[in-house]
């Protein structure tokens, strides 16, 4: 359990004489498991962050919610009784919803129910729930009164010649609770930071996926972590500096699996800060990505600049003009020699139509996501399209 859900339920049960629980226990795991194989991972990882989504919709902000190994706890600070159990219910209701909506989950169930407990038959039940809460979040400060509160997930980067994942691509979301302009678990806002600032993030998710990765490799697998970086710092020389050197620390064996993703290069990058700064990273960066937008009528600056891979997150909605725009962004990535991948690919319909481009490299939700780097494997076309049945 994370340390901030920790504090929050010793503080609970510090002034409590009796305790009102939900319990969510999720049916059928094993069956699922098995039906899905490779997929299971992201698959119960997706079913886990949608539920949760759920239940945050329906409680009060103070009650408490811990994730368990095969379900969820909710601890009620107010809710009683008769109106704790049809929030149950309800909360029930629309997890079984969401489940009959996804391939293979949909053979799980939800058993669920409310009841009011003494500390100690709490404890009891806390202790046989087999706890499994999410990594704890990180902060960084980014002004002299600002910060910003993140956790790291991973997504699969799906290769459609090989057919496996070898490599993730690490997202940054927002996990703060008191930030009114950011909703929890979207992808972190960077844009507007100064080179400082957007350094001081950089660096503290290039420590966090490096410690996320030394984890793995301990465990004696490895695999690459593709991490983001800002072009605001980047380009600049002592932000970059700054940020290069981190690199540069990094354990050998480990900086041959980080490969760097620049982001956010805006559309008037002088050619000649531009091939500086890339000269610099391939130093120290073994591969790198480069994220633009499929509109954007800039490519060519990347032609011919030793960019491994570049990329952009693929529209959700596909329009003819959408199509058009992706026809001359494969066309230039090509004369540039770079391989292309698209992130974002959310769902499955999309995921249907960025595979049918020429595209090399695939992520996003209808690929995956996990709270960690995990081991290469095998993922067929044809498995990642029947999960769309």
């Amino acid at each position: 359990m994370n340390d901030d859900v920790m504090i929050q339920l010793k503080r609970h049960l510090a002034s409590a004489e009796q305790i009102d629980v939900s319990r969510y226990q999720f049916l059928n795991m094993d069956r699922v498991r098995e039906a899905a194989g490779p997929r299971w991972p992201e698959l119960r990882e997706r079913a886990f962050i949608a539920s949760r989504s759920i239940i945050e919709r329906r409680v009060a902000e103070d009650d408490l919610i811990i994730q368990c190994e095969s379900g969820y706890l909710v601890i009620f600070k107010a809710l009683s009784g008769r109106q704790a159990q049809a929030l149950t219910n309800k909360v029930r209701s629309e997890l079984e919803e969401f489940f009959l909506g996804e391939a293979f989950i949909n053979q799980l169930g939800v058993e669920a129910k409310s009841e009011q407990l003494s500390v100690e038959e709490f404890a009891a039940t806390l202790a046989s729930a087999d706890v499994d809460e999410p990594r704890q979040a990180r902060t960084v400060q980014t002004e002299p009164d600002q910060n910003k509160a993140f956790s790291l997930f991973y997504q699969p980067l799906w290769d459609q010649k090989r057919e496996a994942v070898a490599s993730y691509i690490v997202r940054a979301v927002n996990a703060g609770v008191d930030q009114p302009f950011q909703a929890r678990n979207t992808d972190l806002m960077l844009t507007d930071l100064k080179p400082d600032a957007r350094c001081a993030v950089d660096q503290a998710v290039l420590e966090s996926a490096t410690e996320a990765l030394e984890e793995l490799v301990r465990s004696g697998s490895r695999c690459a972590l593709i991490v983001p970086a800002g072009y605001t710092s980047l380009s600049n020389p002592r932000t970059r500096s700054t940020y290069v050197t981190a690199l540069a620390a990094l354990p050998a064996h480990l900086r041959q699996l980080i490969w760097v993703q620049i982001k956010d290069a805006p559309s008037d990058t002088p050619p000649n800060v531009l091939d500086e700064t890339l000269r610099i990273l391939h130093a120290q960066s073994p591969k790198l990505f480069v994220h633009v937008r499929t509109d954007w009528p800039y490519w060519s600056r990347f032609e011919h600049s030793g960019v491994d891979a570049i990329g952009a997150d693929f529209p959700q909605r596909l329009t003819e003009s959408d199509r058009l725009d992706i026809e001359r962004f494969m066309a230039s990535a090509k004369r540039g020699g770079s391989l292309v991948y698209f992130n974002r690919v959310e769902t499955w319909e999309s995921f249907r139509a960025a595979s049918q481009t020429s595209a090399h490299l695939f992520s996003g939700k209808a690929v995956g996501q996990l709270p960690h780097p995990a081991p290469p494997y095998r993922l067929s076309r044809a498995r990642l399209l029947n999960g769309a049945l």
